[in-house]
Formats: structure tokens, sequence, C-alpha cells
């Protein structure tokens, strides 16, 4: 038996009072009353069609789906907001060490103000 990987990008948001978990690659949705137990239900599903399709002999161009395109582009805004703030998060950790290092250089250069840093 011969290993197959596949490759899935997965978004899971609140729609009202329930988690959706959407899978980009497989054009498959759950949902769940929790965002893990939506993620965990499309795990299952997406296991599950996975399974089915492999056992059936489908090659992987006929498995993979594409999502519709209000998924896919959910998706890249979720990637550009997180990445906006992992760079947010990167300059403030930036000017921390820097406001750090001058009040160190302050303090040695004016001894008298370590006691107000």
């Amino acid at each position: 038996m011969s290993l197959r990987f596949f490759r899935d990008r997965v978004i899971a948001y609140k729609k009202g009072e329930i988690y959706l978990a959407v899978s980009l690659e497989f054009d498959l949705l759950a949902e769940g009353g929790s965002i893990e137990e939506a993620l965990k239900r499309l795990y299952d599903a997406t296991t599950g069609y996975i399974n089915t399709c492999c056992s059936d002999g489908e090659v992987d161009r006929e498995i993979y789906r594409k999502a519709p395109k209000k998924y896919q582009t959910m998706y890249e805004l979720f990637v550009e907001l997180n990445k906006k703030e992992r760079k947010k998060e990167e300059e403030k950790k930036t000017e921390e060490k820097l406001i750090k290092q001058e009040i160190q250089t302050s303090q040695r250069t004016y001894p008298y103000l370590a006691s107000y840093a």
C-alpha cells in the first residue's frame, strides 16, 4: 500500500450562534457549537471523503474540488489580517526593546534617573 498526501487549507469562523469550518481544497463544510467542534467535524468529513475517494481509485485531480470563491476570499483576508497583526506585534516588541535600551543607557549616563525608571 502506498501513501498519498493531500494538502488542504481550512477556515473557521462564527456565523450567528454556530461555528463553521470550511475545507478550501475539497469543498467541504462542517458546523459545531464551538470552533473546536466544527474543526473536528470537518477533519472527520475530510478524512472520510479522502478515504472513500482513494478506495474508489480516483486520481488526485478528481479528488480536489475548490470551495466557492467567497471562501477563498475569506481565507486571503484572514491571511492578510494575520500578517498585519504579526507585523504590529513585531513593531511593538522592537519599540519596547528600544525603550528598554534607552532606559538602560540613561541609567548608565545619569545614575540618578534609575529611581524614576
